[in-house]
């Protein structure tokens, strides 16, 4: 089966293509891209609240209606991009949830079912689980990921190979579909996790954009407090400041990085394991 050399989460090969600025984002830590993406946007602030003071000091001031409404829509579109974009990487990032509480039941359906097989692939069986369940447990927190996901690789076709031996065997037609089907499970299961978890990104043309109308939004914002009153212009560290959390928050949803704060949750696979660990068989 082509599925069985699927790999799960956090393969940093996927990323490498058309996802530059969310890898870059992603392997900073979040309070330093928090600081970086904060002084950008002040910088951005003040160049537009001296260029518009500018303006104001010459006598050159804009119709206030036009000012108003040219900014609000940039701020406007600023904001539906963020909350589209953060949408996407939430959406994202339950889905992954989602897929590693269908893994657990997968996993353990499978090891259950082993209890009726004969018991030359009953014991390799529990055996092959246990190591791929203790594998899985330890890529979300390891930094050296290809040695684990070759592992797994193996311990998939490992498990092919002990369900294609039941052909031989004298075992009820009806055990051995449903022992072949929680097997095919475990494995696109797996596929899965490889296509939400690492290859369903935020691409550049996004991060792009975003980053785009964030300066373009900053630089409005300044330009229309330089022009009215500069005095405001200690005011304009607020915007950068809640526009920057959401930013950071969306670079870390979107990354798979050891050190990002969102990460899924792994109690489902823990549960499972306390269950093989009390299965002396």
């Amino acid at each position: 089966m082509a599925s069985i050399s699927s790999r799960t989460d956090n393969n940093p090969k996927p990323e490498n293509e058309g996802q530059g600025i969310g890898k870059f984002f992603g392997s900073i830590p979040a309070w330093a891209l928090f600081l970086i993406i904060v002084l950008a946007c002040v910088v951005i602030d003040n160049l537009g609240a001296w260029i518009g003071h500018l303006r104001y000091l010459s006598g050159r001031g804009e119709p206030e209606q036009y000012l108003n409404t040219a900014v609000g829509s940039i701020l406007g579109l600023l904001a539906f991009m963020l909350g589209f974009t953060f949408s996407l990487t939430w959406t994202r990032f339950s889905s992954r949830t989602t897929l590693v509480i269908q893994q657990a039941k997968a996993i353990k359906t499978c090891y259950l079912y082993t209890d009726m097989l004969p018991e030359k692939q009953k014991s390799e069986t529990k055996r092959v689980l246990k190591e791929y369940i203790d594998t899985l447990l330890i890529i979300p927190s390891s930094t050296e990921l290809e040695p684990l996901l070759e592992k797994l690789e193996e311990l998939h076709a490992s498990i092919w190979r002990q369900t294609t031996t039941l052909a031989a065997e004298n075992l009820d037609s009806e055990l051995r579909s449903l022992f072949v089907g929680s097997v095919v499970e475990i494995i696109n299961i797996s596929l899965e996790r490889e296509i939400i978890a690492l290859r369903f990104r935020i691409p550049d043309p996004i991060w792009s954009s975003l980053l785009l109308l964030s300066a373009l939004g900053m630089f409005a914002f300044g330009y229309q407090t330089g022009i009215t009153d500069y005095r405001k212009i200690f005011e304009l560290p607020l915007l950068p400041i809640a526009f920057s959390l959401v930013i950071v928050l969306i670079a870390d949803l979107n990354s798979s990085g050891v050190q990002r704060r969102f990460k899924v949750t792994q109690l489902p696979l823990l549960e499972v394991k306390k269950l093989m660990d009390k299965d002396l068989y």
